[in-house]
């Protein structure tokens, strides 16, 4: 009976080890499956297999958000993208059909277009912000209050009530 509960015990050990061990690297393949999934949503013939795709790789990044204890990030990470986009993008997707702009190949004939439209939209971008992206480092840097350092804030605990204390503190006007 002995060396049943000890044979059970290092069993039990030797599990706990390899969980340790996956869940050290479960941030790693969450990571790796977002990026998957979205190179899959980019290259995805379908539209629903897009819609999909970008599902999943809302998901995995609401997982990584919670690997790395952003509890209220992850939740909000579901909420807005994984429920209300995802629903919102299937019924376009559904009402929309885009079976008719591929007998006119209308998307064809905008490629050109479009694409000079988004390359002169970048060089504005980078001309008008060069100097905020590409310019001297802030004077000030931006750290946590010294109060909340000095409280003792432990984010894996106090996460979710350090951010509506900021929120609702701080930066209840914008809010």
């Amino acid at each position: 009976m002995d060396q049943f509960l000890t044979c059970i015990k290092e069993c039990a050990d030797c599990a706990n080890k390899f969980l340790g061990q996956v869940g050290d690297h479960l941030f790693l393949i969450f990571g790796l499956l977002a990026v998957a999934l979205s190179i899959v949503l980019v290259f995805a013939k379908n539209a629903v297999h897009s819609v999909l795709a970008f599902l999943g790789a809302m998901l995995c990044i609401a997982a990584c958000y919670f690997t790395l204890q952003a509890e209220f990030l992850g939740v909000a990470q579901l909420l807005v993208y994984a429920g209300g986009i995802v629903v919102l993008f299937l019924f376009v997707v559904m009402l929309v059909e885009l079976s008719k702009f591929k007998e006119n190949r209308l998307f064809q004939k905008q490629a050109p277009l479009a694409s000079l439209t988004v390359l002169g939209g970048l060089i504005a971008f980078m001309w008008v912000f060069s100097d905020l992206i590409f310019g001297e480092n802030a004077a000030v840097p931006l750290a946590l209050k010294p109060a909340l350092v000095t409280d003792g804030l432990d984010v894996a605990t106090h996460n979710a009530q350090a951010i509506s204390r900021g929120l609702f503190m701080d930066f209840l006007l914008p809010f």
